[in-house]
């Protein structure tokens, strides 16, 4: 094995050798209604339309799909854009950090009950740029795309993942977190149950204003549970190995490291433990899928992830119509989306492309 990266001139040049690369497909996530609903326990979405099924046979599906990021829990598709195709054990969060910063989403066809679907991650490219809070780091851009189990493609995703050196004594990102809305700090848990959908009743396109505010998804202040959920649920299980904790110097990697405080400060460089970035990027699509009721369909899903959002942060998610317009036959409507933090800070922005039934 060639020695460890210690500089991002060379992680950039490295990563750059997989430019054009597939890397191996990584097994199936059934969608399971077992697997569904865990799925929905980790995004805090309990809308019937993917979990009740008397509901979903009264739908235009005629029974349960999966929701449209149910593809994260098949894979976060991230595997490409976090190494490429260097040897992850040339890479080390001591020299290393990353974060999830976004991508861009299409949605081919739904995801049917039983549907297994696997993930074929290529390498796309790297680009160097600059930050006032972390300094140079290279975005790493990789392609995903999602099959079923009849080789049929479900939805591609270009991922953006940033790679930056770590920034070293304990230090962590500053970004706001000082309270300065009227938002409440609120158990997640009640919300779920509590949240309002336009569910059966059609949204129709002639009716929908451009500008107009959409309701709020309110997702409360984020715990230990929050994360814990969407690890289990969405991400999957798995050990780690001893000489994994042992090389980032941790006694608990759960989550990536997320659960260990002391490693997400010195390791990741964040205030304390935090979430996945890909659990907000479902957040995005929530409000919309909300929003637009069963009889819409989400073609696409653009986001950027762009503070973190550690244990404690209060999140609400809000969105408004940035248009509306035909295109042949098909009644779209774009949302701009965005989960704030109780500073008003927006950590995640999205635009959403929809296609209403009427």
């Amino acid at each position: 094995m060639a020695e460890a990266i210690t500089t991002l001139d060379e992680f950039e040049q490295e990563y750059g050798k997989g430019i054009g690369q597939t890397l191996p497909s990584r097994g199936y996530r059934e969608a399971s209604l077992d697997n569904i609903r865990r799925f929905g326990d980790g995004v805090g979405d309990y809308n019937p339309l993917w979990r009740n099924e008397r509901h979903a046979e009264n739908s235009r599906f005629g029974g349960i799909t999966a929701p449209p990021m149910f593809i994260y829990g098949a894979s976060l598709g991230i595997g490409a854009a976090i190494n490429g195709t260097i040897d992850g054990r040339r890479l080390s969060s001591a020299n290393f950090p990353m974060n999830y910063a976004g991508g861009e989403i299409t949605f081919l066809r739904p995801i049917w009950r039983d549907d297994r679907i696997r993930a074929q991650e290529s390498v796309v490219g790297i680009e160097r740029k600059h930050s006032d809070r972390i300094g140079d780091f290279c975005i790493c851009i990789a392609m995903v795309e999602y099959f079923n189990n009849r080789n049929e493609l479900v939805a591609t995703k270009k991922t953006n993942m940033a790679r930056y050196k770590n920034l070293g004594g304990g230090r962590t990102m500053k970004y706001d977190r000082e309270v300065k809305t009227n938002v409440t700090p609120t158990p997640p848990d009640p919300l779920v149950f509590e949240r309002q959908r336009r569910g059966s009743d059609m949204r129709k396109w002639e009716d929908v204003v451009e500008g107009e505010a959409i309701p709020t998804l309110a997702k409360g202040s984020y715990t230990v549970t929050e994360l814990f959920l969407f690890t289990h649920g969405v991400v999957g299980t798995g050990r780690s190995p001893r000489g994994a904790l042992e090389a980032e110097d941790s006694s608990d990697l759960g989550g990536g490291g997320r659960y260990d405080k002391k490693h997400a400060q010195v390791r990741r460089n964040m205030p304390g433990q935090f979430d996945w970035g890909p659990q907000r990027v479902c957040w995005l699509c929530q409000i919309a899928t909300d929003w637009a009721g069963d009889d819409a369909s989400i073609l696409s899903l653009n986001t950027r992830v762009r503070h973190p959002n550690i244990v404690g942060d209060t999140n609400t998610v809000y969105g408004n119509v940035a248009r509306k317009f035909t295109d042949g036959d098909k009644k779209l409507v774009e949302l701009q989306v965005w989960n704030e933090n109780q500073a008003g800070l927006h950590t995640a922005e999205g635009t959403v492309l929809i296609q209403l039934a009427g």
